[in-house]
């Protein structure tokens, strides 16, 4: 079965090649990188935390995470047509509940004791929280160049970043809450944070992983590239900055109607945005290739789906094993760039674009047969 699978080289289309290395050796990887280190550091958080009492932090924790399924659940709807690997936005989240969480916890508490809290609040912690949350997405773009490839992936990136974040330091502000004022502080603590604004940090790093994305897809001198992601982080910063101002000064009922609402609004429409544009490339890119031969229609159809037809792909992947699971990564990856050559081949300047769909078209059908061989059924015939 493993001959059905084409070696990783030239002739391979770059991100299908980044898919198949990146599974090869994606355990080590995640083990070493996205694992180890942040879940070493969320645990010096907690323990920091549980100095209120285990009772407190026991139901921060239980608040914090409530919100996180719905939140996921978005982001994963938004990203059905080109998912990125579940195992890289695990790996993102990680390092914003532990590693960030961590350098904020230290870098803010010696800000607020040697300058006053206002200054930690108003000052250090936008700077702090948004540099160590971007750092994952700076990651992605230097380990796993290719799969943030614009707007739409700089978004969600540093949604799953801010989410992780926003999640444990909810604990510690609920665990803090329960400490000086029972049940009632952190009841109110919980609506305010968890119910009203849980979009709040994804907002502010929303502004980096824009930037990074448009720095992605620009060509040309790489200083206007760079300079770029810093305007993209010092947004997020003035945001977040401007944010717990409106909170320090009673103004936070104004920047909540004025700000945080109608960013939610085009946060969320710049989402679905770029899901219809993905479903709209793949439906246009893959169709001539229904007429070619390479896809029947019920392949067509599953592909251009998402959603709960792509989960149920990936579900029976699993169940088969860890060489299906890389193998329905290929196939996916091998149709999307497929329908991306198919349209580029459309536009002049584009003379690679025949070359590319072969190999795409070499790789989705390898990737075909051997999910026919190993699990039956993933994949419609």
């Amino acid at each position: 079965m493993h001959e059905a699978v084409p070696v990783v080289g030239a002739e391979v289309p770059e991100k299908i090649a980044l898919v198949m290395r990146r599974q090869r050796r994606s355990l080590r990887t995640l083990r070493a990188e996205g694992i180890i280190l942040p879940a070493l550091l969320l645990v010096f958080v907690l323990a920091v935390t549980a100095f209120d009492g285990l009772v407190p932090v026991g139901l921060g924790l239980v608040l914090a995470f409530l919100p996180v399924p719905l939140v996921a659940a978005v982001l994963i709807r938004l990203d059905r047509f080109e998912p990125e690997p579940t195992r890289l936005l695990l790996r993102t989240f990680l390092w914003g509940a532990g590693a960030a969480t961590a350098i904020a916890l230290v870098v803010n508490t010696g800000v607020g004791l040697l300058l006053g809290e206002d200054a930690a609040t108003i000052a250090s912690a936008p700077v702090v929280e948004e540099s160590a949350k971007a750092l994952a997405l700076l990651f992605v773009i230097r380990r796993r160049p290719g799969f943030l490839d614009g707007v739409h992936d700089g978004i969600v990136y540093a949604a799953w970043v801010a989410l992780g974040f926003a999640t444990v330091e909810n604990v510690l502000y609920y665990a803090t809450a329960w400490s000086e004022g029972g049940a009632e502080d952190m009841t109110v603590t919980f609506v305010l944070r968890g119910l009203l604004t849980p979009l709040c940090h994804p907002i502010f790093t929303a502004m980096t992983g824009i930037a990074i994305g448009l720095a992605v897809k620009r060509r040309g001198w790489r200083g206007w590239r760079i300079a770029l992601v810093v305007v993209g982080l010092l947004l997020a910063i003035a945001l977040h900055a401007l944010w717990n101002l409106s909170a320090t000064v009673g103004a936070a009922p104004i920047a909540y109607v004025a700000g945080y609402l109608p960013l939610v609004i085009i946060g969320l429409a710049l989402l679905i945005a770029g899901a219809r544009r993905e479903r709209r490339i793949l439906r246009e890119g893959l169709e001539p290739e229904v007429e070619r031969g390479t896809l029947d229609q019920a392949a067509y159809e599953q592909l251009i789906e998402g959603g709960r037809t792509r989960g149920r792909m990936r579900r029976k992947a699993r169940r088969a094993g860890r060489e299906a699971r890389r193998l329905l990564y290929q196939y996916e990856a091998a149709a999307y760039e497929l329908a991306h050559a198919n349209r580029r081949g459309e536009r002049p300047g584009r003379p690679n674009a025949v070359e590319t769909a072969a190999a795409c078209r070499t790789c989705l059908d390898a990737a075909r047969v051997g999910l026919a061989e190993l699990a039956p059924g993933v994949v419609a015939t």
